[in-house]
């Protein structure tokens, strides 16, 4: 029983360090997160200390959806609370928040705590496409 619980564990921190391994952290002086002059897909993930319980049910669910949309999720912005001019040019209000954009429009939005399914859901449209 025991070497079963440390496998599901082990598999568990191996699917979080993945999709980590793919996020970047936003220091609190840079101006953008992005080059938004290319119509590429931009994933930022706004990020509370207080929340990371909620936040990681959006990364379980990025990390679902980075299997099927490799391409689309290859860098994901992780931007902290203390980025205050992130956070007002995003009008962050609310954490865990995920944006995503193709180029420099925003083509989806999910704030709060969420189901992973209801978040893969809505992200499926945005990266589909």
């Amino acid at each position: 029983m025991k070497f079963r619980s440390i496998g599901i564990l082990s598999i568990t921190l191996i699917s979080i360090l993945s999709i980590l391994s793919s996020c970047q952290l936003q220091s609190a002086d840079e101006n953008s997160p992005a080059n938004l002059d290319t119509e590429e897909i931009h994933t930022f993930v706004f990020s509370s200390k207080n929340k990371q319980d909620d936040e990681r049910i959006y990364y379980d669910a990025l990390l679902a959806l980075q299997k099927k949309y490799p391409n689309k999720l290859d860098s994901i912005k992780v931007i902290q609370k203390s980025n205050d001019h992130l956070i007002r040019r995003y009008k962050v209000s609310i954490f865990p928040t995920i944006i995503v954009l193709n180029g420099k429009e925003e083509i989806a939005r999910l704030e709060g705590k969420r189901k992973v399914s209801v978040i893969q859901k809505h992200l499926e449209k945005a990266y589909s496409n």
